[in-house]
């Protein structure tokens, strides 16, 4: 598999972020266990443990539009508005030219760490989305948020968020996964972890917003890997911000202690649990990961938290060479927050079985970022493939041979189950990641103190710059 150097590595992130400083290495034991890399002769049999991790409400333009060799800024396919000019011109009345461009939050001037959350309502969703014209985000947002609303539009560079580049830089990265739902946290996970949000309403549903004002009572999927004896766990602590959905089923809330359901899927877990069954190679098959609030990256939570958090379960995977050899772990993002992305999204026809609510698509929503990480994803890849959040247990199906009957047929035809974006074969050398992110945790938190809010932009935008130079894709 190609390797991805520190000469390399560094040099893709220069420009920002000033050499070795920007990208420190991983402790030893830990470059020993990635360099070990997968068998010789790989196939997807060599998997043996999934580690899922859904982190909150950041769209992929808003993280990755100016990485290099995506489908960012730069896009030569990008939509052209009924105005005449890019997707990227959102029309906004409000503003002297008449629109508002992406526009670049700075964390070195401002607490752009911790920018505003807008809505993610299903109402302001479909607004921006526009029947697939894709321009009335700032009509939506202004409406909804008041004077929060051009934050929509805003964007991190590498310089921001170093950790998560390393990542793209290092592994896999999917440059067209949309989450399932024009929509919140809530229905979107619950498509992440039982493939529905119950559309016809017959069991607790249908989902639009974080409510559940009766228990659900439809299967998830946790359970059916109950049911057929598959090893699953769901690692969350006390905090986990409303994040485990399993909570609202009636089967998990009727579970108590020393039932499989309870044990598995709801108790509350110490911190680091987690990270001692990986580096101890006790792992079931499968594992869901719950953040808690701070470690979410919901704004106004901070990405530098969420890196923080992120490294410190790849490493307790790294850690163990036979455990990094065996596991797979993909880490997503359940919507989009209110944040900009320029891609529109997969929908289905009217009328199409499953998929609408309401007289209105469900989904695909809006592109989240999307990495994998493992020994057979490194070398720095972009994967092309549409997929959204039923991709996940498409994946799971594969690997457990554990089937999800919620799963809508027009889902199955749109979006792939994510083996495109793997190559099967040995990782020779390890990648290169920075192992600085509890420092630049600390930073950050300083700065949201110390630096004010970043400033919105008036007349004579400038248009976002993405990188130069191509990736190899998938």
């Amino acid at each position: 598999m190609p390797d991805l150097t520190r000469r390399r590595l560094l040099g893709s992130a220069a420009g920002a972020m000033g050499g070795a400083a920007a990208l420190s290495l991983l402790p030893p034991s830990v470059r020993k266990a990635v360099a070990a890399g997968p068998p010789r002769h790989g196939s997807p049999d060599d998997i043996e443990h999934v580690v899922l991790l859904i982190q909150e409400n950041r769209s992929f333009d808003h993280y990755f539009g100016t990485l290099r060799g995506v489908r960012g800024f730069a896009d030569p396919e990008a939509l052209t508005l009924s105005t005449g000019r890019s997707v990227f011109h959102q029309p906004d009345a409000m503003n002297p030219d008449g629109y508002l461009l992406p526009f670049h939050l700075d964390t070195r001037r401002s607490s752009a760490q911790a920018v505003p959350s807008t809505s993610h309502a299903w109402s302001v969703q479909h607004e921006a989305w526009h029947d697939g014209r894709m321009d009335r985000w700032l009509p939506a947002h202004r409406k909804a948020d008041g004077k929060n609303g051009p934050y929509v539009m805003g964007y991190h560079t590498r310089a921001d968020i170093p950790f998560h580049f390393a990542l793209a830089e290092a592994f896999t990265l999917c440059d067209h996964y949309f989450c399932s739902v024009f929509g919140p946290t809530w229905p979107n996970r619950l498509y992440w972890m039982t493939g529905t949000i119950d559309p016809g309403g017959t069991r607790g549903g249908p989902v639009r917003n974080n409510t559940a004002p009766q228990p659900y009572r439809w299967t998830t999927y946790a359970e059916r890997l109950q049911a057929a004896g598959v090893s699953w766990q769901v690692y969350q602590q006390d905090n986990d911000y409303g994040c485990n959905l399993l909570e609202q089923f009636r089967s998990f809330r009727d579970a108590g202690p020393g039932d499989a359901l309870y044990e598995r899927g709801v108790r509350p877990r110490p911190a680091g649990t987690f990270e001692d069954d990986a580096r101890n190679d006790r792992l079931p098959t499968v594992s869901w990961i719950i953040p808690t609030a701070a470690e979410s990256e919901h704004p106004d939570y901070l990405p530098a938290a969420g890196a923080a958090f992120v490294a410190r379960t790849v490493e307790a995977i790294a850690s163990n060479p036979k455990v990094w050899r065996k596991t797979a772990f993909i880490l997503n993002y359940d919507e989009n927050d209110g944040f900009f992305d320029h891609v529109p999204p997969p929908v289905p026809a009217a009328g199409t079985k499953d998929e609408f609510v309401g007289g209105l698509p469900i989904g695909g929503g809006f592109r989240v970022p999307c990495l994998i990480v493992s020994p057979w994803t490194v070398g720095g890849w972009a994967a092309g493939e549409p997929f959204d959040h039923t991709s996940v247990l498409q994946f799971l199906e594969r690997f457990t041979g554990v089937e999800e009957p919620n799963i809508s047929d027009w889902r199955r035809a749109t979006f792939g189950d994510l083996t495109s974006a793997f190559g099967f074969w040995p990782a020779r050398r390890p990648p290169r990641l920075p192992h600085d992110t509890a420092e630049r945790l600390a930073a950050a938190k300083r700065e949201v103190t110390t630096l004010p809010k970043p400033i919105l932009p008036g007349p004579g935008q400038t248009p976002p710059h993405q990188e130069p130079g191509g990736r190899k894709r998938r």
